[in-house]
């Protein structure tokens, strides 16, 4: 399955919260990391969306360009859950670009008719507005489990 790693946790910060946190416990760190990743993943799905919504492509299959159902593929990558495998944690986001290639390309190079979708780029690569509103959501989360675990 293609999968977007355009996000990760490394908001300013990261690694001496993640220090902090981990002293406490190393179970509460990968919680922490889990929860950080799904409210990332959400929060790169509603961008996603709505990009797609805006679209000057249809994204729907047979349309135009469109060989996948990129909007059901959405759907389906936003119910994947978040996985907690050893030390590592990993959350899907975006589109399985294996069912709709069509976003990536549209979204960097457009088609022979029209320009490239910079806005729908920018949700998936996790750029901009959106790279701001993961490291905000991520440092929140990381900040909150710290006091919460000193708090106990």
């Amino acid at each position: 399955m293609a999968q977007n790693k355009g996000f990760g946790l490394d908001f300013n910060g990261f690694l001496d919260l993640a220090e902090d946190i981990s002293n406490i416990s190393n179970e509460l760190l990968l919680d922490t990391a889990a929860k950080a990743l799904e409210a990332s993943r959400d929060i790169v799905n509603i961008e996603v969306g709505k990009a797609m919504k805006n679209s000057k492509f249809s994204f729907k299959k047979g349309e135009k360009y469109s060989r996948g159902d990129a909007r059901e593929s959405l759907k389906e990558v936003d119910k994947m859950p978040v996985e907690k495998e050893g030390t590592v944690v990993t959350a899907y986001a975006g589109v399985d670009l294996e069912k709709a290639p069509e976003v990536l390309i549209l979204s960097l190079h457009g088609s022979p008719h029209e320009a490239k979708d910079t806005k729908l780029y920018q949700a998936i690569a996790v750029k901009g507005k959106v790279r701001k509103q993961v490291d905000n959501i991520q440092s929140q989360i990381f900040n909150e489990a710290l006091k919460e675990a000193l708090n106990k």
